[in-house]
């Protein structure tokens, strides 16, 4: 057993060594075309942490599922086949339910977010739930403030839900809430939703404005939002060991430059979603927005259909309480 552990430390220290003097390569993939948002922000990262480094850093991005997608790309990490990924938030939440707590029905929201005690702590105590599995996240992107699209119902309370087939992205947390709100859930893959929705196999959709504006387009004529009600995130998912191995300005550099990403992504993703809503509007479609006395009330609703997260996880939403406070964000 000893010169097990010495051989595993020996060749660690000349990985470390052969890294820091040919420099280090980061292997990224994504399960998303290269014109996507994300993919465009991975390459922004690529070159951001190239040029902090001066090129020791290099990473290479392969988009559209070149290599895995992102469930894969998951499992995949520790093999040294890929070393970073951003996959939805879901996807952690399979590693460990406890990370489920950032998709809880109004966990986040964008305040929050722009508080950074509030952000990097959430990143830590995501990221203590799977860093046994030898995963380490770095930090989240805001996917969107998602929101419910019909066909042929303009939903403007809660009650206009009910005995609705309404397609989710998947996720106990997701499906639950779903099922909270009298609605029945449906696991479908993007693709397919928006033709499931023209042809009435589903009601609705829970979505983002980018899913409304460019994959569902006019067949989604109504769409209600309640603010806050899911905020969908990102999160950037790297080898724990791997990371560890870095030389420490290899490793500052990446910690640094998503940070600095994931700052100024996390406002121009909100804008982004304005002009897509307006574009919508603009068109002809109808936004309903929820005002506090409806959100009160759907908070209310769905309590009961959470309890399965909370009831099993209570140390998880205390944490999360915790770390409101402590960082006085409300």
């Amino acid at each position: 057993m000893f010169k097990r552990a010495f051989s595993i430390a020996a060749l660690t220290a000349c990985f470390s060594l052969a890294t820091a003097a040919n420099g280090t390569e980061i292997i990224m993939t994504s399960e998303v075309a290269t014109t996507h948002w994300k993919t465009q922000y991975m390459q922004a990262f690529a070159d951001r942490v190239g040029e902090r480094t001066q090129g020791a850093v290099k990473a290479k991005l392969f988009a559209g599922g070149q290599l895995y997608n992102d469930q894969d790309a998951m499992a995949a990490l520790g093999t040294g086949a890929v070393h970073m990924v951003w996959p939805v938030t879901v996807r952690v939440e399979s590693v460990d339910p406890r990370a489920g707590v950032i998709n809880l029905p109004f966990a986040i929201s964008d305040a929050q977010m722009d508080n950074a005690c509030f952000k990097s702590g959430l990143t830590k105590m995501i990221s203590s739930y799977v860093e046994p599995r030898n995963l380490q996240v770095l930090d989240f992107l805001r996917a969107a403030d998602m929101f419910f699209v019909f066909r042929d119902k303009n939903v403007k309370v809660m009650e206009d839900l009910r005995n609705t087939k309404v397609r989710v992205t998947g996720g106990r947390v997701f499906l639950d809430m779903m099922r909270g709100l009298g609605t029945s859930p449906v696991s479908m893959a993007a693709s397919e939703m928006s033709t499931a929705l023209a042809q009435g196999a589903i009601d609705g959709i829970f979505t983002s404005p980018a899913g409304w504006a460019e994959m569902i387009g006019p067949t989604g004529k109504y769409a209600w939002h309640v603010p806050g009600l899911s905020i969908a995130t990102y999160a950037v998912v790297v080898d724990k060991g791997w990371m560890a191995s870095l030389p420490d300005d290899h490793r500052q550099a990446i910690i640094e430059t998503i940070t600095e990403i994931g700052e100024r992504q996390w406002r121009e993703a909100m804008a982004a979603d304005e002009k897509l809503i307006k574009r919508m509007t603009d068109g002809g479609a109808a936004f309903n927005v929820a005002d506090e006395a409806e959100k009160a009330r759907l908070q209310k609703s769905i309590a009961g259909g959470l309890k399965t997260f909370t009831d099993r996880y209570p140390e998880t939403v205390e944490q999360l309480a915790k770390l409101r406070s402590e960082c006085e964000v409300h």
